[in-house]
């Protein structure tokens, strides 16, 4: 698969098949993630991954955690976001939600538990900065990450990226042994798609270039 076409081919897949992903392919994908652009070349991003029944512990703890927490999926921001912003979200979710409901399943309910389960996949990625960075170097990490996402569909493989997960950034921390001086940035699903699950037939929007282009000659 070329790069332009897995670009416009890679979905957030939310339900995952049983079959087990190969560890060496596993390694040339962060070997790829690994070979994204960072400011002199310091390449800040460190991954944790963990499958089998290390991730089945990680996901327990995280349930258990959001019954007891509850945080809702939101967009994190300090003040209101332009209505362009919030429109883009509702539409999403409004395309998304037959397909959620098709499973008999109540929508936040779905998009809440299912990133504290990484929608049942096999392999659960952490993705964490050391806090010593600056926020700048943030854009290193989504550099890296959007390398390996690619990656991952190039080999056939789906993925999730999930933000949701860092509201319970000390359960993972415990359980994964990720010391404090790490910070958890982001999770990522990472498995076979079920290519039969109507949830995997969803797909989002994208914004036109008259939204995100501007142009001075």
């Amino acid at each position: 698969m070329d790069l332009f076409a897995a670009m416009q081919q890679r979905s957030s897949a939310r339900a995952y098949s049983e079959r087990p992903v190969k560890r060496k392919d596993i390694e040339e994908l962060f070997n790829y993630a690994g070979m994204a652009p960072s400011a002199i070349n310091m390449q800040p991003w460190q991954y944790v991954i963990t499958y089998g029944e290390e991730k089945d512990r990680l996901v327990r703890s995280l349930l258990k955690a959001r019954s007891e927490r509850q945080v809702a999926c939101g967009p994190g921001s300090a003040e209101p976001l332009p209505e362009k912003f919030v429109q883009r979200s509702r539409l999403a979710a409004r395309d998304m939600k037959p397909a959620v409901e098709g499973l008999g399943v109540e929508f936040n309910r779905f998009v809440e538990e299912g990133s504290c389960s990484f929608y049942g996949a096999p392999i659960a990625v952490i993705v964490t900065i050391d806090r010593r960075f600056p926020s700048l170097r943030y854009l290193d990490v989504g550099l890296s990450v959007s390398y390996l996402l690619l990656a991952a569909q190039a080999k056939g493989l789906a993925t999730c990226p999930i933000g949701l997960i860092t509201a319970y950034a000390p359960t993972i921390a415990e359980v994964l042994n990720i010391e404090d001086q790490k910070e958890i940035v982001l999770g990522i699903a990472l498995g076979y798609a079920d290519e039969n699950a109507p949830i995997n037939q969803f797909k989002t929007k994208r914004a036109g270039q008259d939204e995100i282009l501007y142009w001075y000659e």
